[in-house]
């Protein structure tokens, strides 16, 4: 039977991988009240160039930590390694005192929203929440047009994804983030084409985030000094 926007289940996700986001067959994770992060002695190359070394960080819960650095400094291959898309070349970067490989926990926790949004230009709005909510296990319409209503999106929930300006799919990758509910969000500039009004509600969507107890690993060329998510974070430059 249809849903709302033309939303119907789709029986042929049930079996889909997705790299934009850690999923897994599991509801989705509420945020832990002992989840840690670490990367220990990390080190990263690219080809012959040594990108960093030695380089160690730590996340707790209700953080966010800002990795800050020049063009080429390795920011994003940083965060790709931290979600386990990459090796480091040496090093761990352990969850919970875990090695985050074949870490189950891990991989439940876990949403990384990286330059390109993993969003399905066939796809409206809508479906690809859906797409994402079958993933878990889980379908609520009603909670889709309240997430795209949030987002500012529920004006084009039924256009096919395509036709969205570069600022609404990254909103729509956003709604993902909320629809997910993943303890770590690692964000890879995570502002990049959004308006003012996007980026405050951004901004109070993380803070919204770390309020209860949830993480935010995040690159920007943008500074934060002034953001209001200031307060609530520290900088690792690169």
């Amino acid at each position: 039977m249809q849903a709302k926007h033309g939303i119907a289940k789709l029986p042929f996700l049930q079996n889909h991988c997705c790299i934009a986001f850690m999923s897994s067959a599991a509801r989705p994770h509420q945020p832990d009240t002992v989840a840690s992060l670490a990367a220990v002695d990390i080190r990263c190359q690219r080809g012959e160039r040594t990108l960093f070394s030695g380089l160690e960080l730590s996340l707790e819960r209700g953080q966010c930590l800002h990795i800050a650095g020049a063009n080429g400094s390795g920011k994003t291959t940083l965060l790709r390694t931290v979600c386990g898309l990459r090796k480091a070349d040496e090093g761990h970067v352990r969850w919970q005192g875990k090695d985050i490989n074949d870490n189950h926990d891990f991989a439940r926790a876990v949403a990384y929203l990286g330059h390109k949004d993993g969003l399905k230009d066939a796809l409206s709005p809508a479906e690809n929440l859906q797409f994402y909510q079958q993933l878990d296990g889980v379908l609520n319409t009603t909670l889709i047009d309240s997430t795209l209503q949030r987002m500012q999106l529920l004006q084009c929930a039924d256009l096919a994804t395509v036709n969205l300006s570069f600022g609404q799919r990254r909103r729509l990758a956003f709604a993902r983030l909320l629809l997910q509910r993943k303890s770590l969000w690692i964000l890879d500039e995570p502002f990049t084409g959004i308006d003012i009004a996007g980026r405050d509600l951004v901004e109070q969507i993380c803070l919204e985030h770390l309020a209860a107890d949830g993480m935010i690993l995040l690159t920007s060329h943008q500074s934060l000094d002034h953001s209001s998510l200031a307060s609530a974070t520290r900088v690792v430059t690169l």
